[in-house]
């Protein structure tokens, strides 16, 4: 197989990997350097799978150093959104009800009516 325009070189020392970006369309070449660990490799990962002739500086698989060092380079490391809780129709009735008590739901409706923020 003949190696394609857009495959990059990779080299490493005891701190970081180097991959050096071939210019692809008219941009630039440019180096990008990960750690030289377990995370590194995953990120240089990320940026074979998503690297293509139609790469465009800025994306997955053409990114600067600064995009390249954040921990949502590699959506493996990104942190998901916890599920919010659902709550049944007696649980709010109930909540309303201890809140009405406390006198936080006339407050709330009145600052609301005379459009004052609640703080």
């Amino acid at each position: 197989m003949i190696k394609p325009t857009w495959a990059f070189s990779v080299w490493s020392d005891s701190d970081f990997i180097y991959a050096e970006l071939p210019a692809i369309k008219g941009h630039s070449l440019h180096t990008v350097k990960v750690p030289n660990n377990l995370i590194g490799i995953k990120k240089l990962l990320v940026l074979a799978k998503s690297r293509n002739e139609d790469s465009k500086l800025g994306t997955k698989g053409e990114p600067t150093q600064s995009q390249i060092e954040k921990i949502s380079y590699d959506p493996s490391m990104v942190r998901r959104p916890k599920e919010k809780i659902k709550f049944s129709d007696a649980q709010r009735i109930g909540a309303r009800e201890v809140l009405r008590k406390m006198g936080l739901i006339c407050l709330a409706l009145l600052l609301t009516a005379c459009q004052m923020p609640l703080r």
